[in-house]
């Protein structure tokens, strides 16, 4: 397939629905103020709708590709015409998504991301071509790669023996103990009370005060309607993520297919991980399973103006009794086991709850304010000294062979374990006050490259023997 190929037709809706997700802010704001009952409203509307097709239909128009043995080729531009050329042996992922419209047509979105981009999305895309199209992308990347291996085999195994799949009862565990719901409820929260109009929330505040007036009970059932619904919308948000996920070692490369409504696969080499992350949240150590995601150098997906890299799951769940096996059968040179932890932690708590001691003469204010609010003020301040509790006492750190070290601490209620490579690591420092310094106390820091950036995991008041074990290890050969 050496001739410049346009994609098909369907790629027009794609971009279509790309460009109006750009615009989703206004169009629920412009709905939710009864815009679509005036003229002006309507009009708008309709502006956004057809501007938006006629750019998707541009967009189609001026994109084509090309692939060849050893290169893809991308071409886009009006006036100022551009080749993006991606050799093979430079492509750190491939993704492949399917959204249930492009089922019927055996059409498929190919994303590919090297691992020297800089940017939060994709280095090519292929909005919508036949499914061979892969195939064949696969195929000569292949050989490219066998080519600079010399021929090298892979002696791993055959993918039906390195395969995990989740279950629907597991994905229906991972949702009612997805404690991220409320992160979602307060953001939502948060928009609400920015855009929604007063009269909404005229009608919640007197809902609520008339609950409240009928009673404890009927308050509590409020509450426990209110906890139902969180867990469904949990549920529909986890089974349209993770429904039929299945991860899969073929040679050396790791292939990872979800999704419901839209259908994604992702094959990644496995020369390519910078790390492996185990969690484990509160609620799911009750029920003793994990979660494991891998960090990668570029390649990955990210969120939010700072392009924070989004988890990466190769294992989203899985028993605590089939990680580690699990693990060893998908990435075998990593060679991962469970790590004999040194808690570093200094025997004092003090250091981790001295400032949420400021919080007491609030929680005085608050009870002579409203009763209410010393009542929310006397959960949100039981909550910061647990969760400095958990992580004076879990964080620690394992080195388990002479290059690998596990860093273990405690992130919004979930206990993490990163297990990283020397050579990943990109700096390490070793800092304390002058305070912390005489009582031979410190913080150790690792900077991993992770995503397009860079991201920094420690240990905080550890004992000077820690730091200086640690440090040993960063600087050894």
């Amino acid at each position: 397939m050496s001739e410049r190929q346009h994609f098909h037709p369907m790629a027009i809706a794609i971009y279509w629905l790309q460009l109006l997700r750009g615009w989703l802010f206004y169009i629920v704001i412009i709905v939710i103020n009864g815009g679509i009952k005036e003229k002006f409203g309507i009009i708008t509307l309709s502006v956004i709708f057809i501007l938006s097709f006629v750019l998707a239909l541009i967009r189609y128009k001026t994109r084509s590709y090309t692939i060849n043995a050893d290169k893809i080729v991308f071409y886009h531009g009006i006036f100022r015409k551009k080749e993006t050329d991606i050799p093979y042996e430079r492509i750190q992922t491939i993704k492949q998504r399917q959204w249930f419209f492009l089922k019927p047509f055996n059409l498929i979105q190919i994303l590919i991301e090297t691992a020297g981009g800089n940017k939060a999305t994709a280095e090519g895309c292929l909005p919508a071509v036949d499914a061979r199209v892969l195939e064949t992308l696969e195929n000569f990347r292949y050989v490219r790669g066998q080519e600079e291996s010399d021929q090298e085999v892979d002696t791993t195994g055959q993918e039906s023996t390195n395969r995990y799949r989740v279950t629907d009862g597991q994905i229906v565990l991972y949702g009612i103990t997805d404690l991220s719901i409320l992160a979602s409820l307060a953001a939502l929260v948060a928009f609400a009370t920015e855009m929604i109009p007063d009269s909404w929330f005229t009608r919640v505040t007197s809902t609520a005060e008339n609950l409240y007036r009928l009673g404890w009970i009927v308050f509590l059932g409020a509450a426990f309607i209110l906890l139902v619904l969180l867990i469904l919308i949990s549920l529909a948000k986890n089974f349209i993520q993770f429904y039929n996920f299945t991860v899969s070692r073929t040679n050396r490369t790791l292939t990872i297919e979800s999704g419901l409504f839209e259908r994604k696969v992702q094959k990644i080499p496995t020369n390519k991980i910078q790390g492996i992350r185990i969690r484990q949240q509160v609620l799911r150590k009750l029920f003793k399973i994990s979660s494991v995601e891998i960090i990668l150098a570029g390649g990955q997906e990210t969120s939010g103006e700072n392009n924070v890299p989004k988890k990466l799951y190769i294992l989203p769940i899985v028993p605590d009794q089939l990680l580690y096996p699990t693990l060893a059968r998908l990435i075998p040179e990593w060679d991962i086991h469970e790590p004999e932890m040194t808690y570093a932690s200094y025997p004092s708590i003090w250091y981790f709850w001295r400032w949420h001691l400021l919080w007491l003469p609030v929680l005085v204010a608050g009870f002579i304010w409203n009763p209410f609010v010393g009542i929310a003020l006397v959960l949100w301040i039981g909550f910061l000294f647990f969760y400095s509790w958990l992580d004076y006492r879990y964080q620690g750190y394992a080195i388990q062979t002479r290059t690998r070290v596990c860093i273990q601490n405690y992130q919004a209620l979930t206990k993490v374990q990163t297990f990283v490579e020397r050579p990943k690591i990109q700096a390490f420092s070793n800092h304390a006050s002058k305070w912390l310094y005489n009582k031979r106390l410190g913080h150790s820091r690792l900077t991993l490259k992770t995503g397009l950036g860079s991201e920094t995991i420690g240990l905080k008041f550890i004992r000077r023997e820690d730091q200086e074990t640690l440090k040993d290890f960063y600087l050894s050969r």
